[in-house]
């Protein structure tokens, strides 16, 4: 009796302190489906993981019908949508309760939400947008489960400073928490998961190709409860810029992040998926 105690104590221990898990489903390669499709910088799945909205740093969106049937995710249609083209350098994308679609943009640093007619129009943003380094402003963007919008930029003003968090609600903006800048890498991606938590995708690069760190945090924690949920090697998977996470029909959670081509033939169109286990 006392050791099935002792065991049962020690098991339970155990399954408290258990890490969660990324496990990898598959790489998805996209076909190109037009002369101007690539560039993907942001996703969003819906419908349990059957479509995704996609959106290259060129302003063009597309909507995916995906085929989880086989063995292999297919794309089986795809639908452009050409409301965010004048934005510019169009980086993150976030879909609200409603459906409601915001994006950020590099460049000219700003927020563009959805109109009830459909228009993408650009708001008035945080003092410090006019300061962001053009080519490296607001490259992730994601809506908590309050309904507040939160975006970064792909770095912070030092190597040694940590990234600012930019929130909007109500119309209000305000800056902060603030989150560890952890060596080489940078900000690429952001989505709030079914149990509020804010994950963090992140890329650096070198001569041997990207690799790709994904962190989770609680924004609402004094220590913001930092966890690493995956590193790869250099050169794994594409440059992941875009991140999305879902539930399926049996509530198991996934991230689906999407790698950008830059335009070139020699790099692929790609959704990289995984499987998180806590």
């Amino acid at each position: 009796m006392f050791w099935r105690s002792a065991l049962a104590v020690v098991c339970t221990a155990a399954c408290v302190q258990a890490e969660p898990t990324l496990t990898l489903d598959g790489v998805i390669t996209l076909p190109r489906l037009s002369e101007g499709f690539g560039g993907l910088s942001a996703i969003e799945m819906s419908d349990g993981g059957a479509e995704a909205l996609v959106l290259s740093d060129r302003g063009g969106l597309y909507h995916l019908t995906l085929d989880r049937s086989g063995d292999a995710v297919r794309v089986i249609n795809a639908v452009r949508d050409d409301r965010a083209v004048h934005l510019g350098d169009t980086e993150g994308l976030a879909l609200d309760a409603d459906g409601t679609l915001y994006v950020s943009m590099e460049g000219q640093a700003g927020i563009a939400a959805e109109q009830p007619d459909g228009r993408l129009v650009r708001q008035p943003g945080h003092p410090d947008f006019k300061d962001l380094v053009e080519n490296r402003a607001l490259e992730a963007l994601a809506i908590a489960p309050d309904g507040t919008l939160v975006t970064l930029p792909e770095i912070s003003a030092r190597n040694s400073e940590p990234f600012p968090i930019y929130q909007l609600k109500d119309g209000r903006w305000t800056k902060g928490p603030f989150l560890p800048r952890d060596g080489i890498f940078l900000v690429t991606g952001a989505d709030f998961g079914p149990d509020g938590l804010f994950y963090l995708l992140e890329r650096s690069l070198s001569l041997r190709g990207f690799a790709t760190r994904i962190r989770r945090f609680d924004l609402s924690a004094p220590d913001l409860e930092e966890t690493t949920l995956l590193v790869t090697e250099p050169g794994t998977y594409g440059n992941l810029e875009g991140l999305s996470l879902w539930q399926d029909d049996l509530g198991i959670t996934h991230l689906s992040l999407v790698a950008d081509d830059n335009f070139y033939t020699f790099f692929s169109n790609q959704i990289v998926e995984f499987t998180l286990t806590e």
